[in-house]
């Protein structure tokens, strides 16, 4: 217990140093916030993905953190060949800045582990082991994104409890919405804090996206009380398949077309959106003593 204890107060404090240090942001300007899908093939990698990069050319310095531990795929959605992977540091081979990889649009990429199970179950010391060596890189980042799993596996409720801000990617398939709510549910149930943002991709138009997240925010509010925020929508666009298969962005490989009009508009939506409330502290130090305090951790499925 006083291990854990000075663990949780070391990892603020270091946060906090490195953000005072020259060349790095100033404290308060850390954002954290962590993309999540009740089911998978819901398109919220490539939305990362594309979003990180528009986000990188308003002058945001973003670092992508793919957390879908056990089945990664960044690394081949955008065509880059990774030396070494999160499994690396989390083993003790490397240290994070080995691992780091500069993706196109000038994007940094921390990528995960595919195909390892012993990622999806992580232990109390690897996953000590894995905020600390994510917090050495923090200075040099205004925002994170997380990519997370699909679904309520406690590694993705993990992450998602500790960012302050969550973005639920949903399509207008009955089952992604029923799931996408039952992830929410889970959250709010686990006592997550902060905005949810609901971001609907694959609609036919505006018409059908309004309707889905009116369906999905009726349901929060009625039976969970939580006010949902709609952060827009994406259209269904054939050029997105030829994008993955030529392992491209879309927003690079389609500059001017329907789908990258409006991720240029949920781009601007999100960097606009005021951070939370969180008593002082930036994003990022919030984001790494939560996941190390064991009152966040200890609900999600690993304790001290």
């Amino acid at each position: 217990m006083d291990q854990a204890q000075g663990l949780r107060e070391m990892a603020p404090q270091s946060a906090a140093k490195s953000e005072k240090g020259s060349g790095g942001p100033t404290p308060g300007r850390h954002r954290v916030i962590s993309f999540t899908s009740g089911k998978g093939g819901v398109g919220k990698t490539n939305v990362v993905t594309s979003l990180a990069q528009l986000a990188n050319r308003q002058g945001q310095r973003v670092l992508v953190m793919d957390a879908d531990l056990g089945l990664a795929n960044i690394d081949v959605l955008l065509g880059v060949r990774p030396k070494r992977t999160l499994q690396d540091v989390i083993d003790g081979k490397v240290g994070i800045r080995d691992v780091l990889i500069e993706g196109p649009g000038g994007v940094t990429f921390l990528p995960g582990g595919s195909g390892v199970s012993e990622l999806t179950n992580l232990e109390t010391a690897q996953k000590l082991a894995l905020i600390d060596a994510i917090n050495e890189c923090g200075e040099a980042f205004d925002t994170l994104l997380v990519d997370t799993g699909a679904g309520i596996s406690p590694n993705v409720l993990y992450f998602n409890q500790a960012a302050a801000e969550v973005v639920t990617v949903v399509t207008p398939e009955p089952t992604s919405i029923a799931d996408a709510y039952g992830l929410i549910k889970v959250l709010h149930q686990k006592g997550r804090k902060g905005p949810v943002y609901v971001l609907v991709n694959m609609a036919r138009n505006a018409s059908e996206a309004n309707h889905v997240f009116q369906r999905l925010a009726l349901a929060a509010d009625r039976f969970l009380g939580l006010d949902l925020v709609n952060l827009g929508w994406l259209p269904k666009d054939s050029r997105l398949e030829s994008a993955v298969r030529q392992q491209k962005a879309l927003v690079d490989l389609y500059p001017r077309s329907k789908a990258a009009s409006r991720l240029q508009r949920v781009t601007d939506h999100l960097v606009a959106m005021p951070q939370p409330d969180i008593s002082g502290e930036s994003g990022m130090v919030r984001f790494w003593s939560h996941l190390l305090d064991e009152r966040g951790g200890g609900q999600l499925g690993f304790s001290f």
